[in-house]
């Protein structure tokens, strides 16, 4: 790379507080991505008590957020041997995690100059989805990148989100959106089962041929949304001259919650 060339990392944060949105089945068929773009990526895992991600990609490690310093500690060693780190952030109790976020990545960007935080925002057709995505825009700013990802595995759509306050300050902020099809209940059946990911299945010869080519069909329409997003994914590279980061206000305090009635 010329000596006038600097990368800017990606830390890629699957975000969402809440359970069962298809954080971890993302980070899956995302690092199935960066395969099939020969990109190479490290992921973490925070979830004590569901750490799925691990079973379905073994080689990602646990970071331990009951332990901060640690934390820390873990993701700098990686971070600086990899360009891309993703992270399925927490299970739904860990709801403290904003607050490491915040002093982690925005506070310090002395220790992560040369890297940039995508968050990926799961959304559902429910108010708790667009709640915690409306208060994380709040508390983050334009400090990182934002991914909405709008899940479609029970609804076809997402009326809430839409025309949601939340949306209107994730769009301010330049979010880019994406949609996850529902993936049909027989073929999650078997990626639960042989806990592996769709890059694998597609291959076995021994799944009916006509399941291999619906899971291939699904897979190429991940690609293509993951593709749409394709600067929030991967490192950039850019001129010394040219800013690391994005101007942003400075990082506030907490806020009160507010009735998901208001998102």
């Amino acid at each position: 790379m010329p000596a006038s060339a600097q990368i800017i990392r990606r830390i890629i944060v699957s975000a969402t507080c809440k359970g069962g949105v298809g954080r971890t089945f993302f980070l899956v068929n995302l690092a199935d991505w960066y395969a099939e773009i020969e990109q190479e990526c490290a992921f973490f895992d925070s979830d004590v008590y569901n750490g799925t991600l691990t079973r379905f990609l073994p080689d990602s490690r646990f970071l331990p957020l009951d332990n901060p310093d640690e934390a820390v500690r873990e993701l700098s060693e990686v971070l600086d041997d990899s360009e891309v780190v993703g992270w399925d952030a927490l299970g739904a109790l860990k709801g403290y995690y904003p607050d490491f976020l915040d002093e982690t990545f925005v506070q310090n960007k002395d220790r992560f100059s040369e890297h940039r935080v995508t968050m990926i925002l799961m959304i559902e057709e429910d108010k708790d989805t667009v709640f915690q995505a409306g208060e994380l825009a709040k508390r983050l700013g334009d400090q990182v990148d934002w991914l909405v990802v709008k899940n479609h595995k029970t609804c076809s759509t997402s009326e809430i989100y839409d025309n949601s306050k939340a949306r209107q300050e994730l769009l301010r902020l330049g979010a880019v959106e994406i949609t996850m099809e529902r993936v049909p209940w027989s073929l999650l059946a078997t990626i639960q089962k042989t806990s592996r990911g769709l890059s694998s299945l597609v291959l076995d010869e021994s799944l009916p041929f006509l399941e291999r080519q619906r899971l291939r069909t699904f897979q190429k329409r991940f690609f293509e949304q993951l593709e749409s997003a394709r600067a929030l994914l991967v490192p950039t590279r850019l001129a010394m001259t040219a800013p690391v980061h994005k101007a942003g206000k400075p990082a506030t305090s907490a806020r009160p919650r507010v009735a998901p009635e208001e998102v």
